[in-house]
């Protein structure tokens, strides 16, 4: 089944809080002003933002050609175990159109690069509750088409993160062609427009994407706070065992 999706831009407008987070500001005082460019951020965000989806479901069974495209992954990567163990699974892009990086642009061009900053900022958080928003149309679909969905959880997979090289890309595009929705990607393997998400989503039992931080590529990634050690995990056999936390985008309730 291949469908496109038009969300509803108030899924995808962050809240200050989330962009505060972002910027790791919740710790401290806020002066009045930064509060103040966040919200105006937010109001340019939700005027400009375009909302796109398009999902495509696949057989995993021709997932690891797909994954292991220029063979620039890393050795020990989970994506292809968590594909492997997922009761379903879909290609997705999603764009928030041309008009923020437009706006972006035009903010740094006028001389108001702070706000052109937080614009930028926020996009960046609206981009992940976008890949949530995606998670959530597909386990909706999910639902309504089988009981044995009530379990599962959806999450997404992009190249350049967990191990799955930037490079992935490329077969992700020939593939989904997401040129359909304004999504196009350069020979650099980045996406046009700025801010566009592409990847999977794998539906599975929540323990199946939990995983322990102890890959080769983690000490890497900023966005993990797993521990380091582990007596479980062991990379071989892909053990999936509990990551410390809930909340990592993407999962989905």
């Amino acid at each position: 089944m291949r469908k496109i999706y038009e969300p509803d831009t108030l899924d995808i407008v962050p809240t200050t809080l989330e962009v505060l987070i972002q910027q790791k500001m919740t710790e401290r005082s806020v002066p009045p002003r930064i509060t103040r460019m966040i919200d105006e951020a937010i109001s340019l965000f939700q005027e400009h933002t375009q909302p796109r989806g398009l999902v495509e479901d696949f057989d995993t069974s021709g997932f690891p050609d797909l994954y292991k495209g220029s063979g620039l992954n890393a050795p020990d990567g989970p994506v292809p175990f968590i594909a492997a163990h997922a009761t379903a699974t879909a290609f997705m892009a999603a764009t928030m159109g041309d008009a923020l990086a437009v706006k972006c642009k035009e903010l740094f061009a006028m001389g108001n690069a702070s706000l052109g900053y937080m614009l930028n900022v926020v996009s960046s958080v609206g981009s992940e509750r976008l890949g949530r928003k995606m998670c959530g149309l597909f386990l909706e679909r999910l639902r309504s088409e089988s009981r044995e969905a009530e379990d599962i959880k959806v999450q997404y997979y992009c190249p350049g993160h967990c191990g799955w090289h930037i490079s992935g890309q490329e077969k992700l595009f020939e593939t989904l062609c997401p040129d359909e929705i304004g999504i196009s990607l350069n020979a650099n393997w980045v996406m046009h427009p700025f801010k566009s998400i592409s990847g999977i989503l794998a539906a599975a039992p929540i323990e199946v994407h939990r995983f322990q931080q102890g890959f080769s590529f983690c000490p890497q990634c900023r966005s993990v706070n797993a521990p380091k050690d582990s007596d479980y995990w062991k990379p071989n056999n892909y053990v999936v065992i509990l990551r410390t936390g809930t909340n990592k985008p993407g999962f989905r309730s």
